[in-house]
């Protein structure tokens, strides 16, 4: 019969193997007033604007013990950071903005069970220079707004113009959403299938003044589009679109005249000297390399050939 202390107490075979030397996991070693020490320090240091380090903590509760008090070590101090609230500790340091979105549950995201039932709109500056079409020299940077169908993540329309953002290029890339692109590609020589169009039934738009206006609200309303907004300061209610143009701002970085996201990843390019293409070629190219994965996903929820009660013409369109 196995004498083992550990066999009698819980008769299981892992108990016949050789216990582990040291304290139990999850055990403090640390006495009351070295509990206390590390708490007011990281209070006091850790959690100050200028976001000190470990280090900075370990130095303050080192100074802190007193001769007959043996400071703790520095992974002991890093072990109380990291159990104390993350959220808590990141307001402090941070503001309270960046710890909504890091800890803040994402609480009214949008989803969508089918084609058209909700789609995102959004406009970025292009990271690219464009150049005259006769004279081949540099213009300046265009304007994009796309729509997005949140349930299949395919491209419904978008406007590519010089003009900034307005409530008139929101009517034209609705105008494109809405209606059948294939005399819109023929007109532009375009050899491509689009075959996404309709009424949505939730057009969801951030709070810019161009998406506010009377005629939109009124022309929403005439063919039954809900019109919803973002609430302010939460991002992540429009991440479709977000995460599409960050993807498509990726592959304008590698184009000739890209003006990349950032100063210092730029170096002493010249974007303007190096610039090509003109805003036909962007257009063509934003058309044409279109990926045949997402028109097969646009078919998967019906939304290739999809109509709603589509207007005939331009005219009726919002």
């Amino acid at each position: 019969m196995n004498s083992s202390p550990s066999f009698a107490k819980s008769p299981v075979t892992t108990s016949l193997l050789d216990e582990t030397p040291g304290p139990e996991k999850g055990r403090r070693r640390l006495s009351a007033d070295q509990e206390d020490i590390v708490r007011l320090a990281i209070e006091a240091i850790y959690c100050a604007r200028e976001r000190p380090t470990i280090s900075a903590v370990h130095d303050h509760v080192r100074a802190c013990c007193q001769r007959d008090l043996h400071p703790p070590s520095w992974k002991a101090v890093k072990a109380r950071v990291d159990q104390s609230d993350q959220r808590r500790l990141m307001k402090s340091r941070e503001g309270a903005k960046a710890a909504r979105q890091q800890f803040a549950p994402v609480v009214g995201e949008y989803s969508a069970e089918y084609a058209l039932q909700v789609v995102q709109i959004d406009h970025t500056l292009v990271d690219l220079f464009i150049v005259d079409a006769v004279s081949r020299q540099p213009l300046q940077r265009p304007w994009l707004k796309m729509a997005i169908d949140v349930a299949s993540r395919v491209v419904t329309g978008f406007y590519l113009s010089l003009e900034r953002p307005s409530s008139t290029s929101v009517a034209l890339a609705i105008q494109h959403l809405v209606l059948p692109k294939d005399s819109w590609l023929a007109s532009r020589g375009i050899e491509a299938e689009w075959p996404v169009f309709g009424l949505p039934d939730v057009i969801h738009l951030d709070n810019g003044r161009e998406f506010h206006g009377k005629a939109l609200v009124r022309g929403a309303a005439e063919h039954g589009i809900d019109l919803r907004y973002r609430p302010v300061a939460r991002p992540h209610y429009g991440g479709h679109i977000e995460r599409l143009i960050g993807t498509m701002m990726g592959a304008v970085h590698l184009l000739p005249g890209s003006t990349s996201s950032d100063i210092g990843s730029r170096g002493d390019y010249d974007a303007q000297r190096h610039a090509v293409m003109t805003l036909d070629e962007l257009e063509h190219r934003r058309v044409s390399r279109r990926r045949p994965r997402r028109l097969a996903t646009a078919s998967k929820y019906g939304l290739a050939g999809c109509c709603r009660c589509t207007p005939a013409s331009p005219t009726a369109t919002l």
